[in-house]
């Protein structure tokens, strides 16, 4: 991986079905070119498959990310364990035996089991529970049938021509195309990618960040988003805990990650704690499930 290929990925996380088209204009390039670096980054499984989910926003559900130091001996193990769960979506193994387990709860009823299932089976004795910071947006409708048809075809193969859901769905192209674009502007779909850490020069960290009371987070993001923008993948922050975001990198090597240390070291954050990202495992989920029974 380079530059490039982590401006087309965070376009590609955000928005999997943007265009080949917009992706040349956002990286000077041609489209081409474009076509080519995501045929890589797919065949060295760096991307191992383009998803479509409903939203959080559209199922009224819960995203929960559950954290901290495993007992377990076997990582992999437990992440296979893990991803059997119905709530499980992705499990990310980092240095030092740290875990980060996502998944989706389908209210805060849940909670309690399902958090004490994950610590039990991963083994961490001090778990901390981020419910993922997410804006309240009031939709205007919920998804139809029609939308959950177009999504079932595209759980897996999201970038899939508008012609071939058409003809998949049986209905017209325009109708998809109408469909697509009211999903997207009220946010009720997530377009975006399984992306494993398995290309060469490529290395992910994930800076813990712990601000002082009264900080801003949402400044603090901001800050971060633009001081590290040739170097940012993302920042999960949590409603539940005020003072406290992830902000994971890329970088080519251990140095540059170290140097992003020592630039956040002098930030005059409360703390940082960096994990280094050793593999990343996606599993099916209930929200998948409920596409294959529309």
């Amino acid at each position: 991986m380079d530059d490039i290929d982590l401006k087309i990925l965070k376009k590609l996380l955000a928005n999997c079905r943007v265009t080949y088209r917009e992706l040349a204009t956002m990286t000077n390039m041609s489209v081409s070119a474009i076509h080519k670096r995501i045929k890589i980054l797919v065949d060295n499984e760096s991307i191992s498959a383009f998803i479509a989910r409903p939203s959080t926003i559209a199922l009224k559900c819960i995203s929960v990310a559950i954290f901290g130091n495993s007992n377990a001996k076997s990582m992999d193990a437990v992440s296979k364990e893990l991803g059997q769960h119905e709530n499980v979506y992705y499990v990310l193994i980092e240095s030092g035996k740290h875990l980060l387990i996502m998944g989706y709860l389908r209210d805060i009823s849940s909670m309690r089991d399902y958090s004490t299932y994950v610590s039990e089976t991963a083994q961490i004795s001090a778990p901390i529970i981020g419910i993922t910071d997410i804006p309240y947006i009031t939709t205007p409708e919920p998804l139809s049938i029609i939308d959950y048809k177009i999504l079932k075809t595209l759980n897996r193969d999201a970038r899939k021509p508008v012609t071939d859901i058409a003809d998949d769905v049986g209905i017209s192209a325009k109708t998809v195309r109408k469909r697509l674009v009211r999903m997207i502007e009220n946010k009720l779909v997530n377009f975006t990618v399984e992306w494993t850490e398995k290309a060469e020069n490529n290395l992910t960290t994930g800076f813990h960040i712990y601000l002082k009371e009264g900080t801003s987070i949402n400044s603090t993001n901001q800050y971060l988003y633009e001081k590290y923008s040739e170097n940012i993948i993302t920042c999960l922050s949590y409603s539940n805990i005020p003072n406290f975001t992830t902000m994971y990198v890329w970088t080519r090597n251990i140095q540059e990650s170290q140097k992003i240390q020592e630039e956040l070291q002098t930030e005059g954050f409360k703390d940082i704690i960096p994990y280094i990202a050793l593999s990343g495992n996606s599993y099916d989920c209930w929200v998948d499930q409920i596409l294959r029974t529309k």
